[in-house]
């Protein structure tokens, strides 16, 4: 694999093993050409199925970013069998594994699962952590698994243990538990937690209760994550306010009209023993009774050591035409820094073109953080799916 045009080509084989056994089975691929303003991209997506064995299945994610080589990255490529009646499902190569208390994790490997009609389940998976270009060493491993057992309809209980090997060294090493019940009508409750066996302390947890009356709906949520659980930044809210911390918090959400929902959310904060706490409001107008056009307005407030700021976000979707969709989004926040002060912009323009079998999306954003004093980022997709006979 010293090219992306022949990782394409191994990607596009592979797919194609699994349906080209029957002539009247058709294999579906779709192609996705990306173009962003710092640098040429490509991404390309296949997928197949056989519909005389619909229990077979086979899909692959490609990624050609820019590069000073021509080689590219694979995100997924994997072959999944299923038994029939659910009992059982096996995956074999690059995919994303995720479980219960596991956090998403990338691998090369294999998983399987297997269902007993008592409820019981049981999951296993093994492999290579994912690198560029397929570059792990046999030093490098992870492997673990999660067992549940359901109760009816009532509940759902599940523990998972995980471990990661880096250079032959113990990188990680985790066990978790998790939990969903529905012990009376209209009322969830949800659990779990991981505990970090080689750091000793609590990875992830979260504990929520959640019940409707009427036309709202109440949550009350407990939650605490360590650095290794962040999730990548997608806006300037995020960046601003994404940090390790413990939260205990409430939301409420009323459907106050046919078309309008209004959230409001809070909670108090620990961030490295400081106390603080954030607060929301949001509320979202749908336009039409499909929902394909909204309008969406979010006020929040956050205050604690290291993250004091104010902001507003507003947001609308609307077609214009038939298959031309338009979105905007726009923040505004305001914040405490070093020297004093500071009020960070952000907006998003998209537009989006659906007719059958294509689909061309554009979008541009421009911006400040307390990162970048200004930064402006455009993206270009093009896609088109094919039916193979």
């Amino acid at each position: 694999m010293k090219s992306s045009r022949g990782l394409c080509w191994l990607v596009a084989i592979g797919c194609a093993s699994v349906g080209g056994q029957a002539r009247a089975d058709p294999l579906r691929v779709r192609g996705d050409a990306l173009a962003e303003s710092r640098a040429p991209a490509g991404l390309v997506v296949l997928q197949g199925q056989d519909r005389k064995y619909p229990w077979v299945d086979a899909e692959a994610l490609v990624w050609a970013g820019a590069r000073s080589d021509a080689t590219a990255d694979v995100l997924t490529l994997a072959l999944r069998l299923r038994a029939p009646r659910g009992v059982g499902e096996l995956r074999v190569g690059r995919f994303v594994y995720a479980s219960g208390a596991i956090r998403p994790m990338p691998i090369d490997g294999a998983s399987a699962i297997g269902r007993a009609p008592w409820g019981l389940s049981g999951e296993v998976f093994a492999g290579l952590p994912v690198v560029p270009r397929f570059a792990a060493t046999g030093h490098d491993q992870v492997a673990g698994g999660r067992i549940a057992q359901a109760f009816a309809s009532k509940a759902t209980l599940g523990a998972s243990y995980v471990e990661q090997r880096l250079r032959g060294r113990m990188a990680s090493q985790e066990i978790g538990a998790d939990l969903a019940a529905v012990p009376v009508t209209a009322l969830d409750l949800a659990a779990r937690g991981a505990y970090d066996l080689v750091s000793l302390g609590i990875a992830d947890a979260l504990v929520s209760a959640a019940t409707r009356v009427g036309s709202y709906r109440l949550e009350l949520f407990a939650t605490h994550r360590s650095p290794s659980r962040l999730l990548p930044a997608t806006s300037l809210f995020s960046v601003l306010g994404d940090y390790p911390s413990q939260v205990l918090g409430g939301t409420i959400r009323w459907d106050a009209a046919p078309r309008l929902d209004l959230w409001l959310s809070g909670g108090g904060q620990d961030i490295g023993g400081e106390l603080g706490g954030y607060a929301s409001l949001r509320g979202t107008l749908r336009l039409d009774d499909a929902g394909a056009g909204s309008v969406g307005v979010e006020l929040k407030r956050q205050d604690v050591a290291g993250a004091r700021w104010t902001g507003v976000r507003t947001i609308l979707t609307e077609p214009v035409i038939s298959h031309l969709r338009v979105s905007t989004e726009l923040e505004i926040a305001t914040g405490e820094t070093t020297t004093g002060s500071a009020t960070w912009p952000w907006g998003l323009l998209a537009l989006a073109w659906r007719p059958p079998r294509w689909e061309a999306s554009a979008a541009i954003e421009a911006g400040s953080s307390p990162r970048y004093q200004f930064e402006v980022n455009g993206l270009l997709r093009i896609a088109r799916s094919f039916d193979f006979p």
